[in-house]
Formats: structure tokens, sequence, C-alpha cells
């Protein structure tokens, strides 16, 4: 016999805009509860429009703070964002972080 559970506990971040260095300590501030309790944690990026080598630093901490205590699972990654996590390879280095691409959510 098959059961559903629908969990609404999850806390969902989502992000907007340029994720650098004027946005750094706003964005490390908001993670900085749900990292505490651990994950997962999702990150909703799919209005994010530009992110640096400051937004990778914030999302590598975030994973290494969560440690084995859950992941971080990146939703919406489109665009250029999309090409700097591709690039850097941080999902493949950081096991415990999870990148979904999806341009259907992206604004026009």
């Amino acid at each position: 016999m098959a059961a559903l559970t629908v969990s609404t506990g999850n806390p969902v971040v989502s992000f907007s805009g340029d994720i650098d260095m004027a946005t750094a300590d706003a964005l490390t501030s908001a993670l900085d509860p749900w990292l505490g309790s651990g994950g997962p944690v999702i990150l909703d990026y799919s209005e994010v429009s530009f992110m640096d080598s400051t937004g990778l630093r914030i999302l590598i901490q975030a994973a290494k703070r969560l440690g084995d205590r859950g992941c971080i699972i990146v939703h919406g990654v489109h665009g250029a964002v999309s090409t700097v996590l591709r690039m850097t390879g941080v999902e493949a280095a950081m096991e415990n972080v999870h990148v979904i691409e999806c341009d259907v959510i992206a604004p026009a």
C-alpha cells in the first residue's frame, strides 16, 4: 500500500537581482537561521540575474556549515548564473549541494 505525505516545514529562501559583494551580508544573514536548523535548505534562484565569486563563496560556506546535517537545493538556476555554477563545478565539489536548472520560472 502506498502512502503520501505532504510537508510544509522546509523553508524556501528566494533571492532576486544580483548576488555579489553588495548583497553578501544580507544573504548570509537570511540563510543563517536555516543553516543552524539543518537541511534541506531550498534556495530559489529563479529571479537571480547575476552571481559572482562572492555568491559562490556564500553557497560553499553554507554547504560546509550544514555538513552532514542536510543539503542545499538551488532551484531555478538559469542564464549566466547557470553558466557560473556549471563552470566552477560547485555541485560536483560539494556533495550536499544540488543545482536544478529551470528556465520555465525565470521572469520574461
